[in-house]
């Protein structure tokens, strides 16, 4: 009896390094899959953040060619993909559609179609200045 428990224990051991083993080859597989798609990911944001910055170049050459932007002045460029949203915030946005983007100056924002070509809309802004600066006059929205 002996000799077979020993047997049977050499076996439990030999099939648990077995299952051991396994699951590191899988492990070591998964942390593969893991690292490569980490990478394409980065690689995803990276393209997608240049596509970004092109976009907002390519839509920023076109409205200086209908409105007068300097071109010391950089803009922001957001493109509005929720304008029922944003309809109910501000009427500003009545005429938009999804697609269509707005560029905000530190003197006004520009509601424009890229579609058409065409500015929908533009409107004066006041950039609120940073705490303790400017002589504390309001922005435009109080």
């Amino acid at each position: 009896m002996s000799k077979s428990r020993g047997i049977l224990v050499t076996i439990v051991v030999l099939s648990l390094l077995g299952l051991v083993a396994a699951l590191e080859v899988k492990r070591q597989a998964v942390s593969a899959q893991l690292q490569e798609m980490t990478g394409h990911l980065q690689e995803m944001k990276f393209d997608d953040s240049t596509k970004n910055q092109e976009t907002a170049d390519l839509i920023l050459k076109e409205i200086r060619n209908l409105i007068d932007i300097p071109e010391d002045v950089n803009p922001t460029v957001a493109t509005i993909v929720d304008v029922e949203i944003l309809k109910k915030k501000n009427p500003f946005y009545a005429k938009a559609s999804n697609g269509d983007h707005l560029i905000v100056t530190p003197t006004r924002a520009i509601l424009y179609s890229s579609v058409t070509k065409r500015i929908i809309d533009v409107v004066p802004v006041q950039l609120e200045s940073v705490a303790g600066e400017g002589s504390g006059e309001g922005s435009a929205g109080e």
